[in-house]
């Protein structure tokens, strides 16, 4: 049994006899088992130190050879029980709605069953059944018996006899061919019946292109009764992963996103790039009401030239808001950290502040915004505002601070925070 271990984001995990990683091994075992598991640079997602090892920008279960390091969401370790419900259900929805490349599955842990995102479920479950259907569909030889008026394998004794009276003319066949009607794909195509009157119109038709390759399937009987038949020491780890995610389906046992009670599949969420995506959706819905055009990561701004017309050092702010006149109104950056409130600059970064200075100089843009989660006890159900007042090169910049509630019932909070935040003349963030 390997050694569970449990932290938060931006957490140091000391590398040490009797501290959180036991030793070295430990630590290269988290960087081999995070590039194995998911592709990414591990030095985006942890800040590798003397003696210490920081996973930030992720949440979720990795398995490595030596351990299990299970990373919980900035703040979630300080709730109680019902905020952190609240937490897991506005990470669920964040996820639902940003719907990209932000998690991928990552094995079975102990996961919480706040949960309730068939959205994104059902995204990821088409995700993957369409891929493993492509590396390999799973197909068994079956013995198939029928009457034919042309014969078609071997001609059946003695029931050719009884046809040739019932019928002349026909054929008692009996053949063996490939045939996709079995367990597992009985069970997937139950899974995405079931499913499919609790999604979104965007999901059905995406549950409905998977039902339409498992046409030739029957899943008319009872799924409890398939299960015993399945045989998956037949079928690639793809198919084992999905045959888990569809027990817990059909058991109704939808999951959160972090540790819980509850044995599913968990999912690695990159949360500051699925924080960055969230608001970026939510401006683009309630910006056209402000007269208002929403553009995300924008590029083909830069710094610097060489000389030669060429830029160099590219600004790639996460929102800009351009008005009608095509100037830049807002400038918004996200950033997936936890503030000090007890400090009197809130414990913001002095490269944060110079980043978003830097794009409203650049882009000639008296107003900047900083936007935070905010999973704290105090403000994590409202959320919290502030603005700081800044002279470069004689002209004024208003930098704006706002924390995004994570753990109010509902994310709604969220939208109502940002639709009514009074920035400059702009009523809308």
């Amino acid at each position: 049994m390997k050694r569970l271990l449990r932290c938060e984001e931006w957490s140091k995990l000391r590398v040490g006899p009797g501290l959180e990683l036991e030793s070295l091994e430990e630590l290269t075992s988290i960087v081999a088992g995070w590039k194995y598991s998911t592709g990414e640079d591990p030095d985006a997602y942890f800040d590798i130190l003397p003696g210490a090892l920081v996973p930030k920008f992720w949440t979720g279960t990795l398995e490595t050879e030596l351990l299990v390091l299970e990373v919980a969401p900035i703040g979630a370790k300080q709730l109680e029980p019902e905020l952190r419900s609240n937490l897991d259900g506005s990470l669920s929805a964040m996820l639902a709605t940003a719907l990209s490349a932000q998690s991928m599955t990552a094995g079975l842990a102990s996961i919480s069953a706040d949960g309730s995102r068939h959205d994104a479920l059902m995204e990821m479950f088409c995700d993957e059944l369409q891929l493993a259907r492509r590396r390999q569909v799973i197909r068994r030889y079956a013995s198939t018996s029928d009457s034919l008026p042309s014969p078609r394998g071997r001609i059946s004794f003695p029931g050719q006899c009884y046809e040739s009276i019932r019928r002349p003319g026909r054929f008692a066949s009996a053949w063996v061919a490939l045939t996709e009607d079995v367990p597992e794909n009985r069970i997937f195509k139950e899974v995405l019946l079931r499913y499919r009157p609790r999604c979104s119109a965007r999901i059905r038709g995406r549950i409905d292109l998977c039902l339409s390759e498992l046409d030739s399937v029957d899943a008319s009987g009872d799924h409890r009764l398939e299960w015993a038949k399945v045989r998956a020491d037949r079928l690639p780890p793809i198919y084992h992963s999905l045959l888990r995610q569809s027990k817990a389906l059909l058991d109704e046992e939808g999951a959160g996103v972090f540790a819980g009670d509850k044995l599913a599949t968990a999912e690695i969420v990159f949360t500051s790039r699925l924080f960055e995506q969230f608001v970026a959706k939510e401006l683009s819905w309630i910006s056209p009401a402000a007269g208002l055009v929403s553009k995300a990561q924008d590029r083909g701004t830069f710094t610097c030239s060489r000389g030669d017309g060429k830029g160099v050092f590219e600004l790639i702010p996460d929102v800009r808001l351009i008005d009608d006149r095509g100037k830049t109104a807002l400038i918004v950056d996200t950033k997936w950290k936890s503030l000090d409130m007890r400090k009197r600059h809130l414990g913001i970064s002095r490269e944060d502040i110079y980043q978003v200075l830097t794009y409203g100089s650049r882009f000639n843009c008296a107003d900047v915004v900083l936007l935070y989660p905010d999973v704290t006890n105090e403000t994590g159900k409202t959320g919290y505002y502030q603005k700081f007042e800044s002279i470069l090169g004689a002209r004024k910049y208003s930098v704006h601070v706002l924390k995004i509630p994570l753990l109010a019932p509902t994310l709604m909070v969220a939208r109502d925070l940002l639709t009514g935040a009074q920035i400059s003349d702009h009523r809308v963030l």
